[in-house]
C-alpha cells in the first residue's frame, strides 16, 4: 500500500484496492468538487460537468475523500443529489457493498431517499451487508476510519441514534421511521432469487426503535405478528418503552397484554416499571392503561426471580437512588406509585417460595431510610393482613433484612442522627404488627446474635472521637431495648453459645477503658430481660482461656505452692478445688479475661467493679460463693502484681463478707419473677426506690 498524501483544505487521498493510485490533478478537482457541495449541495450536474469530465476513466475516485473521511459517492447519496449519484454508479472500481463504515444504501434509507435506493438497487447493493452507521458525523471509537481524519462536520443533520451497532438496510429504514423505504426494501426481499431474510420480524424490529410511522403501517400490512414471540420478547414488550401512544395502538389490533418474556418471565407490568426507564407519571398512566387492559390478574405476578411489580417498583427507584441512568423519581413519586399498586391489588407478601416480600425488598434496597419508613408504613398499613414475617428465597424475613447491615461496620459510622431514627421507627413498625424478634437466618444467626457481634466489632474500629463510638453503641442498645421490649429470648444461645459468654467475649476487643462500660449496660440489660447469670459456659469456647490462667507452669503469674508439708494428694485436691467447682461460670470467665489486660485492671475508675458488683448481685448464693472459692483458691497460688493486688483483694474481700438480707431478698425476687425484671417489676406492689434498687442491681 502506498503513502496516505495530505493536501491543503482537508482533503485526503488514498490508494484503492487495486492500487491504481489518483493525480495530483484528479485529485484536484474532486477537492473542488468537495468545495461545491458543501457550499451549495443543490447544484446541477451540468455545472459540475466540466471538472467531471476531466477525471480519467481509470481512476477510483472513491479513493478521495473529504476531511471526514468520506467518499464522493457518499457525500452525493447525503444529498440526495441524484444526477452525481448516476454518474458515479457506473465507474470502474465502484463496488457499493465494500465500505468501512456508511454504505451508500444505508445512507439512503436512513435519511429517506427513495429514488436513491432504488438506483442503489438496481446497481447491485445488497440488502443483507451489514454495517455501522457514522455519516455524516466524526467516525465512531470502534470504526477502523477512526483518528484517521480531523475536520469539523458540515451543517447537515447527524442521526441521533447509536452509531456503533452493525445493522442492514431495513434497520437504518426503521431508524429513520421511512415507511415507503421500508415498502421499497420488503419488495425486493420477497423476489425469489433474493435469499435474505430479515433475523426479526419487522414490526418487532419496528417496536423496539420506536418508529412511530412504520408500526402504524405494519400493524395493517403484518398483522400476524402482532402477537409473534421472537428472541425473549413480543412486540408490545417493546412497544411499552415508548410512548403510550404505541401500546394503545397495538391493544387497538388486539395485541395481547398478557403475554410474558419466555426467559425471564416478566409481564408488560415488569417491563414499564424495571426497563422503560419512563419518569413517574408516564409510568403510572402507562400501568393504568395495561390495568385497564387485561394485567390487573397479573398485578402479583413473580418473574423467574420472584419479583412481583410491587417488588418492581421499589427495585427500579432503588436503581435510580444508585444513578444507574434512570429518571429521578423523588420519594412522593414511589409512594404515589405503591399506593396506586396497593389500591389495585397488590400485595406485599404473596405466597411464593422463591421470592420476597415487599418489606423485604425495601430493606435490601432503599438507601434513604426516610423513604424506606414512608414505604414500611404504607405497606403495612395498606394491607390488613400483612405478614412482617414472610420468609424470602434467601431464608430470612423482613427484620433479619433490615439488621443484617449492621454486621458491616461501615454504615454504622455514616449513620446520621436522622438516619438512626428512621431506623428505629422502621424496626418499630415491624414490630408492632407482629414481626417474630426469635427469628433466625439458616438456623444460626439472630438478632440477638448480630447486636452483639456489631457492639463488638465497634470496640476495634479505628474512630479516634470516643463520642462517635458511643454514639454507635447507644444506637445498637436502643435497637436491642426494642427487641427485648417485643419478647426477644435472651435465654436462647447466640451460636455456638450463651448471650452473657458472648458479651463477656467482647473483653478480647476492648481498646479503652471505656468499652467495659458499654459492656456492663449490655449486661445489665440482658440480666433485667431474663438472662441467667447462673448458666454453666459451653467447655469448648472458654476452656483454652481458663486452662492457660489455671496453668501451674506460667513462671510470670504463679509461683511455686509453699506446701513442703503437704501431699502430693493435697496439692491435687487445692487445684480441683478451683478448677471444678466454679470455674464454668461467667463471674470466673470474666476474671480471666480481664487478667489478660493490664490496662483495664489499671483504670483508675475500675470499671470492671461495675461487672463484678452487677454479678455479685444477681448470681444465686452457692454458685457465687463456689465461683469465689475458685478464684480465692487461684489467688493463693499466685504472686500478686501491681494491677492485679487491687482485683486479688477486691475478690477476697467478697469472699469472706456474707451478703446482707436485703441483697438475699432482692436475689429472691429476681429468681421468683423467672429473671423478668423489667417484664414484671410494675407488677410487685413495692415502693418505687425498692423498685429501682431491684431493678437496677445497685
Amino acid at each position: 500500500m502506498g503513502n496516505s498524501v495530505f493536501r491543503s483544505g482537508g482533503l485526503l487521498l488514498s490508494v484503492n484496492r487495486d492500487n491504481a493510485k489518483l493525480t495530483e490533478s484528479t485529485a484536484s478537482k474532486i477537492e473542488t468538487i468537495f468545495d461545491v457541495l458543501r457550499a451549495n449541495p443543490k447544484i446541477s450536474i451540468q455545472r459540475l460537468e466540466a471538472l467531471l469530465l476531466q477525471i480519467p476513466k481509470h481512476e477510483n475516485i472513491l479513493n478521495a475523500h473529504d476531511n471526514l473521511g468520506y467518499n464522493l459517492l457518499q457525500k452525493s447519496v447525503g444529498l440526495n443529489h441524484i444526477d452525481l449519484v448516476k454518474w458515479i454508479l457506473p465507474k470502474p472500481h465502484t463496488d457499493l457493498n465494500r465500505f468501512p463504515c456508511s454504505l451508500p444504501l444505508h445512507i439512503a434509507c436512513l435519511k429517506g431517499h427513495e429514488e436513491c435506493v432504488e438506483l442503489l438497487l438496481r446497481h447491485g447493493a445488497r440488502l443483507d451487508t451489514e454495517a455501522r452507521m457514522c455519516f455524516p458525523g466524526p467516525h465512531s471509537h470502534n470504526c477502523e476510519e477512526m483518528g484517521k481524519y480531523k475536520g469539523d462536520p458540515d451543517n447537515v443533520s447527524v442521526c441521533e441514534r447509536p452509531n456503533t451497532k452493525l445493522q442492514n438496510c431495513i434497520g437504518y429504514a426503521i431508524d429513520g421511521d421511512h415507511v415507503n423505504v421500508l415498502n421499497i426494501l420488503s419488495q425486493k426481499m420477497e423476489e425469489p432469487w433474493v435469499l435474505f431474510r430479515g433475523r426479526k420480524p419487522l414490526l418487532h424490529l419496528a417496536c423496539e426503535k420506536g418508529a412511530w410511522r412504520c408500526v402504524q403501517h405494519l400493524v395493517t400490512t403484518r398483522s400476524d405478528e402482532i402477537n409473534l414471540l421472537k428472541d425473549e420478547y413480543y412486540p408490545i414488550h417493546q412497544a411499552v418503552l415508548h410512548d403510550r401512544k404505541f401500546l394503545e395502538l397495538l391493544i387497538q389490533y388486539e395485541a395481547i397484554t398478557t403475554v410474558r418474556t419466555s426467559t425471564q418471565q416478566m409481564t408488560l407490568l415488569h417491563v414499564v416499571i424495571l426497563t422503560a426507564r419512563k419518569n413517574a407519571e408516564d409510568t403510572l398512566n402507562t400501568l393504568k392503561i395495561l390495568l385497564e387492559h387485561g394485567c390487573k390478574e397479573l398485578i402479583n405476578a413473580p418473574d423467574y426471580l420472584g419479583t412481583t411489580p410491587l417488588n418492581a417498583v421499589i427495585v427500579r427507584y432503588a436503581l435510580e437512588e444508585a444513578r444507574y441512568g434512570y429518571d429521578k423519581w423523588s420519594k412522593y413519586e414511589v409512594l404515589n406509585l405503591v399506593r396506586f399498586l396497593l389500591q389495585n391489588g397488590a400485595r406485599q407478601s404473596i405466597n411464593q417460595a422463591i421470592g420476597n416480600s415487599a418489606l423485604a425488598c425495601v430493606f435490601r434496597h432503599i438507601r434513604d431510610w426516610e423513604v424506606c419508613y414512608e414505604l414500611v408504613n404504607m405497606l403495612l398499613k395498606e394491607e390488613p393482613n400483612a405478614d412482617p414475617n414472610m420468609v424470602g428465597r434467601d431464608g430470612s424475613t423482613p427484620l433479619m433484612v433490615c439488621l443484617v447491615p449492621l454486621i458491616n461496620k461501615d454504615p454504622l459510622h455514616s449513620f446520621t442522627h436522622s438516619m438512626k431514627v428512621f431506623y428505629l421507627n422502621c424496626i418499630r413498625l415491624l414490630l408492632q404488627h407482629g414481626a417474630e424478634t426469635n427469628c433466625s437466618y439458616r438456623s444460626n444467626l439472630t438478632p440477638l446474635h448480630i447486636l452483639i457481634f456489631s457492639v463488638s466489632e465497634n470496640f476495634t474500629v479505628s474512630v479516634n472521637c470516643d463520642i462517635q463510638k458511643r454514639a454507635n453503641f447507644d444506637f445498637i442498645k436502643n435497637i436491642l431495648i426494642l427487641l427485648l421490649q417485643h419478647g426477644l429470648d435472651t435465654q436462647k444461645a447466640v451460636h455456638p453459645q450463651h448471650i452473657l459468654q458472648s458479651i463477656m467475649d467482647m473483653v478480647q476487643n476492648v481498646r479503652r477503658c471505656s468499652d467495659v462500660l458499654c459492656i456492663y449496660e449490655l449486661s445489665l440489660l440482658i440480666l433485667q430481660y431474663g438472662g441467667n447469670i447462673n448458666i454453666t459456659l459451653n467447655n469448648k469456647t472458654p476452656g483454652s482461656i481458663i486452662n492457660e490462667a489455671l496453668s501451674f507452669d506460667s513462671g510470670n503469674q504463679i509461683r511455686h505452692l509453699q506446701v513442703a508439708s503437704c501431699n502430693e494428694n493435697g496439692n491435687e485436691g487445692l487445684r480441683n478445688s478451683f478448677r471444678n467447682n466454679g470455674r464454668n461460670f461467667i463471674l470466673f470467665y470474666f476474671i480471666v479475661l480481664i487478667m489478660r489486660k493490664e490496662f483495664i485492671l489499671t483504670d483508675p475508675d475500675k470499671h470492671y467493679l461495675k461487672i463484678i458488683n452487677l454479678f455479685y448481685a444477681t448470681m444465686r448464693h452457692d454458685i457465687l460463693y463456689s465461683c469465689l472459692k475458685s478464684l480465692h483458691n487461684l489467688f493463693i497460688v499466685q504472686v500478686p502484681t501491681k494491677s492485679t493486688e487491687f482485683l486479688i483483694n477486691y475478690i477476697e474481700s467478697l469472699y469472706r463478707k456474707p451478703r446482707s438480707l436485703k441483697e438475699l431478698c432482692r436475689v429472691t425476687i429476681y429468681e421468683s419473677l423467672n429473671y423478668k425484671l423489667a417484664q414484671n417489676i410494675n407488677r410487685l406492689n413495692m415502693p418505687i426506690p425498692i423498685k429501682d434498687y431491684v431493678l437496677n442491681f445497685e
